[in-house]
Order: C-alpha cells, then sequence, then structure tokens
C-alpha cells in the first residue's frame, strides 16, 4: 500500500497547486474556481501559486532570466513544504514542458514523501508531443499519484499510450451562474473569438476566414479578446487585407466576458493543438455557434455537424465556411447550439463534484444550495479565455 492511502482522521482540506493569475490562462482558472467551489462546501481548500513571487529582499532574483524559472521552484517547494502539514489532499494541475518539470515534480515527490494522496491532473494539449520525448522520465511521477485526472478522453488516450497508466476523466467546470444561455431565433455575422494572440492559436487563420465572411456580409463583425506576442503581427494582418468591423478587445476580466459574449453569435477558434478549450464550453453555454478546429481534445466534446462544425486545423476557408452554413441555416444552427448547451450541462460542478471528490477519498459530502454556491464565485474573477 503506498503512502497516504491510509486515511484514519479525514481532515477534507484540499492543497490546490497552479498558477494564479496573472498569467491568465486554464489551469488558474479551474484552480481558483474549485477553491472557491469547495470552500462553499466546507472544505479546507488552500491554493499554492506555482508562479509565487520571491520573498521580500529577494526580489533581485527576478533580474536572473535564465535561472530564474529553476530558482522559482526552489521557492516553491520550499513553501511547499511549509503547506503540507496542513492538508490531507493535494491536486497538482499539471501541463506539459518546463512547467511539469520545475512545479510538477517536486509537487508529486515532495507530496508523497510526506504521506498525502497526490492528484495529478495532467492537462495539456500538446501531451503527446512533450510524451513522446519524456515519458520514460516521467511514468515514476505518475506511478506516485494516488489519482491520475484529466479532463478530457483525448488525454485519458495520450497517457495510457505513453505513461501506461489508468486515467479518471475530471471535466472542466463551467460556471453555469455566470455564463447564461441567451436564446438568438436568427444568427447574425457578429464572431468572436477569446484565445491569447499566440501561435499556437492561430488567430491569423480566424482573420483570414473572417475576411471571406465579410466578403458575403459587409456587415460582419470580429471581437478578438486576448493579448499575446502576435498583436503586432495580427494588427497588420487587418490592415493588410482591409477589414473593417474588427476590435482588439485585449485582457478581459472573466466577470466581464459574458457580457462581450452577449454581443456576439458565433464563436470561432482555430487552434493546432488543444485539450479541453473553457472558451469554447462558455460559448456554447452562453448560446453562441461553434466553429473550431477538431484538434486535441476538442472532437470529444462537440460532435461535427451535431453540436458544432469542425474543421482541419490550418484551414481558414473552412472555417468560414462553416460560419457561412450557419448564416443560411437557420434551424441547423438551433439544432447545434441547443444540442451543444446539453452536452455543456455535464460540466456543471453539481456533476464534476461527485467524481472529483471520489477521487480524494472523502465520503460523500452534501452540496450546499444552487443560491449558495453561486453567491460563492459570484465575484471570483478570472480571464475565461484559455483552455
Amino acid at each position: 500500500m503506498r503512502k497516504g492511502d491510509k486515511n484514519h482522521a479525514k481532515r477534507r482540506s484540499v492543497l490546490l497547486i497552479g498558477p494564479k493569475v496573472p498569467p491568465y490562462g486554464g489551469m488558474a482558472i479551474q484552480g481558483e474556481l474549485m477553491q472557491q467551489l469547495m470552500s462553499a462546501e466546507g472544505i479546507e481548500a488552500y491554493f499554492l501559486p506555482s508562479n509565487l513571487p520571491f520573498p521580500k529582499g529577494l526580489g533581485l532574483l527576478d533580474r536572473f532570466r535564465g535561472v530564474r524559472p529553476f530558482l522559482r521552484s526552489i521557492n516553491f517547494s520550499i513553501q511547499l513544504c511549509r503547506m503540507l502539514p496542513k492538508v490531507e489532499v493535494v491536486h497538482v494541475l499539471a501541463c506539459s514542458w518546463l512547467y511539469f518539470f520545475l512545479i510538477v515534480c517536486p509537487a508529486v515527490s515532495i507530496s508523497w514523501l510526506f504521506g498525502k494522496r497526490v492528484i495529478l491532473n495532467y492537462r495539456g494539449g500538446e501531451a503527446d508531443d512533450f510524451l513522446s520525448y519524456y515519458a520514460w522520465a516521467l511514468r515514476p511521477f505518475f506511478l506516485m499519484a494516488h489519482v491520475v485526472t484529466a479532463p478530457s478522453e483525448f488525454l485519458v488516450k495520450v497517457l495510457g499510450n505513453r505513461i501506461g497508466v489508468s486515467v479518471q476523466i475530471v471535466p472542466n467546470i463551467v460556471n453555469f451562474s455566470r455564463f447564461v444561455y441567451r436564446e438568438r431565433p436568427r444568427l447574425e455575422p457578429k464572431m468572436i473569438v477569446t484565445r491569447h494572440l499566440l501561435r499556437l492559436y492561430d488567430i491569423e487563420s480566424v482573420i483570414r476566414a473572417f475576411g471571406m465572411v465579410q466578403e458575403h456580409y459587409p456587415e460582419s463583425s470580429l471581437l478578438i479578446v486576448g493579448t499575446g506576442d502576435q498583436e503586432v503581427y495580427l494588427r497588420g494582418l487587418v490592415l493588410e487585407l482591409n477589414l473593417t468591423r474588427v476590435e482588439f478587445l485585449g485582457y478581459v476580466p472573466q466577470e466581464n466576458l459574458p457580457s462581450v459574449y452577449n454581443k456576439c453569435d458565433i464563436l470561432l477558434n482555430a487552434s493546432l493543438a488543444d485539450n479541453f478549450p473553457g472558451s469554447l464550453v462558455e460559448a456554447a453555454a452562453s448560446g453562441l455557434a461553434v466553429v473550431s478546429t477538431a484538434v486535441g481534445g476538442i472532437p470529444y466534446i462537440f460532435e461535427d455537424g451535431k453540436s458544432a462544425i469542425l474543421v482541419q486545423a490550418g484551414d481558414w476557408q473552412a472555417l468560414a465556411a462553416g460560419v457561412l452554413r450557419f448564416l443560411g441555416d437557420p434551424d441547423f444552427a438551433a439544432r447545434l447550439r441547443s444540442e451543444a448547451l446539453a452536452q455543456c450541462k455535464s460540466y456543471d460542478w453539481s456533476n464534476i463534484r461527485r467524481v472529483l471528490y471520489r477521487c480524494y477519498g472523502f465520503d460523500s459530502i452534501a452540496p450546499v444550495p444552487i443560491g449558495q454556491a453561486a453567491a460563492a464565485i459570484a465575484h471570483h474573477g478570472q480571464a475565461g479565455f484559455e483552455g
């Protein structure tokens, strides 16, 4: 029996480990949301940021960019050792590449040595590439975890093939107290993309697709939510293509995102790799029609032609064709939007909590009333555009 399996005094206390905003991203959103929801149910939920600032007096270490991530890993490990005596379960939100080596590996191994129940929650959209190189080195850390979880069937298959471990699906949580469905009898050519402005998310294809749509519907509009190192290039592309009604909104706090969705009817996503992009689910929950690339975990969330239109990565003409089909066939659009909403309901906390608490080894915990849970997260501000 591994350390942490014996659970004589269930304190119902959890330490969540992941990035804390800023920067804004899917792991930070989910980590903070879980902390809020579990705290509302009487669980002692702590959050240890993986991006902790250096203690006072050591701020100069931030200037050493080449070694800064390694120094931060040491600082993180020290703070982890201080917090572990308070908790029974350690829930590590994990992604790929350097983050896994500098945060996930020490978090899992130290927590295991302290005798804690370790939940390794892996959520990297580039998992297959990452693990094709490093599975041999990372397998011991997956085996230290008492439970390995992932938000999608896509990652279950990748981890099974590369690591050879069983994986429990625990989907991302959608905050239905914030993202409220609005009926749209007929879609208008009002589009939005809510991803970081990075090459991985191929915002260029979204802009080119929008240009094709605008040739058919001159009144079309596109809102671009997010920041990133491609912003200057993308603004230049909009000018080069002579497009109108394109607005770069930059960072939008999640509490303001529903009102932005409410101005739009169609969400575009052109990511080249992905796992469980929360922005797509939040948009569908808000009543938008979704046109997206069929990469990573997205086909496990939406079914092409049934709850969304899915196309091949890099095919901006197909993205545009999807938008035009929605605009030209209101009945088809209504069917897909309704089916997408039904799928999104499975990501409500009332469904996720049972699976999550089972992973923690907790006994059944009665849920708090819906109104009380909603109030607990009403002021929970996040970016909401990263999956």
